[in-house]
């Protein structure tokens, strides 16, 4: 529904995908009192410590005391029984939590997620399928089904397709619902303040000429959305076409004469880099390094598919201007990137070509030097 909520689904995904790719590794609490674990299966420690930082597959936190702020990523984590003195941040697929007092704000982001006896000072959860029963000074969820219980002394915000309110649901300050339809309050929920904002949906809200009218609107704001990308990417592309000529030649010349190498290092780049950085983060000395590595990831991820329909183009138009052809390319890639799963599909492609380019072409240099 929200831009905040998909953002913050995508996090969470994101935080899957490199919690089941982390190798094993594991720290006992440093001289500041702070726990590192990460791996494939990971439990916190019972005797208390200061601050977390948790990341594996399967992560588990059983009777945990801990002073300051406590976070925790994984495919599946399970808290039960926590004393966390500051906030409590958990991004994952399937997240449980159990008897929880936490003295700061409670961050949670997800697929399913169950929230029982849990009390905090602010409690955010973004999701698909979620459950909240506790007691917080104030409330935000959001996902395709949200159920409430508890006590709210304060304002609550909830923003779900489907939202079910508990008969002993007390909000003290305002409860705010967004949804397509408007939900049921029970009669004797001690509910003060309640506020309906319906979320306006062609599919679900009038006729045909309605639903023409809501489908001709996305229409509408898909192709404004890429004739702005086109122009955006194009910029991009004649300003790499003047400083990076001869990269753009030497990358179409490499897919040409070494297509396996360009495809194997392109997958293993992209997917190894991310996690030898949040690898290197975890580390002390090597942290900073882990900082620049991630931040060249994510520029190079910026500037993929314009220095993809850059070079390839040149493939099929060797002999066009090559500021005229890197328009040709780079607008034919923001079209295809309009159709939905294929355009992802090309978005990664194009960021693995240039990942593989660069990774390639600095492992040439370094051979070259060795040689001499």
């Amino acid at each position: 529904m929200s831009k905040n909520r998909k953002l913050i689904t995508l996090f969470a995904t994101m935080m899957m995908a490199v919690c089941m790719c982390v190798p094993a590794f594991a720290a006992d609490s440093d001289s500041a009192g702070n726990v590192f674990e990460a791996g494939d299966s990971v439990s916190l420690p019972e005797t208390p410590f200061f601050g977390g930082f948790i990341a594996g597959q399967s992560v588990e936190a059983e009777d945990i005391d801990a002073e300051g702020s406590v976070i925790m990523a994984g495919q599946s984590v399970n808290v039960n029984d926590a004393d966390v003195g500051e906030s409590l941040y958990i991004a994952g697929n399937i997240i449980s939590v159990n008897d929880a007092y936490v003295n700061g704000n409670v961050c949670v982001a997800g697929n399913n997620i169950v929230l029982k006896s849990t009390e905090g000072n602010g409690v955010y959860i973004a999701g698909n399928q979620i459950s909240f029963d506790g007691v917080a000074n104030a409330l935000h969820a959001a996902g395709n089904t949200v159920a409430v219980k508890g006590t709210i002394d304060g304002d609550a915000v909830i923003e779900a397709d489907v939202v079910e309110l508990d008969d002993d649901l007390k909000v003290t300050g305002s409860l705010t619902i967004r949804s397509v339809n408007e939900p049921k309050i029970p009669d004797n929920a001690p509910i003060k303040d309640f506020i309906y904002e319906p979320i306006s949906s062609g599919e679900q809200q009038g006729g045909i000429g309605t639903l023409g009218i809501g489908i001709g609107t996305r229409i509408i704001k898909k192709l404004t959305s890429c004739l702005y990308w086109i122009v955006a990417m194009a910029a991009f592309g004649m300003l790499l076409c003047w400083l990076c000529g001869d990269h753009l030649t030497k990358a179409s010349e490499l897919v040409r004469t070494k297509p396996g190498a360009v495809i194997g290092c392109g997958i293993i780049s992209w997917i190894c880099i991310p996690v030898i950085a949040v690898a290197l983060c975890c580390t002390y000395i090597l942290a900073p390094v882990g900082g620049m590595l991630a931040l060249l990831y994510v520029l190079l991820l910026c500037a993929g598919l314009a220095f993809a329909g850059a070079s390839l183009v040149r493939i099929f138009l060797p002999d066009m201007n090559v500021f005229l052809s890197a328009l040709i390319g780079i607008a034919a890639l923001e079209i295809v990137r309009m159709i939905p799963v294929i355009g992802t599909l090309v978005g990664i492609a194009a960021d693995m070509y240039l990942l593989a380019y660069v990774v390639l072409t600095l492992w040439d240099n370094r051979l070259k030097k060795i040689k001499q």
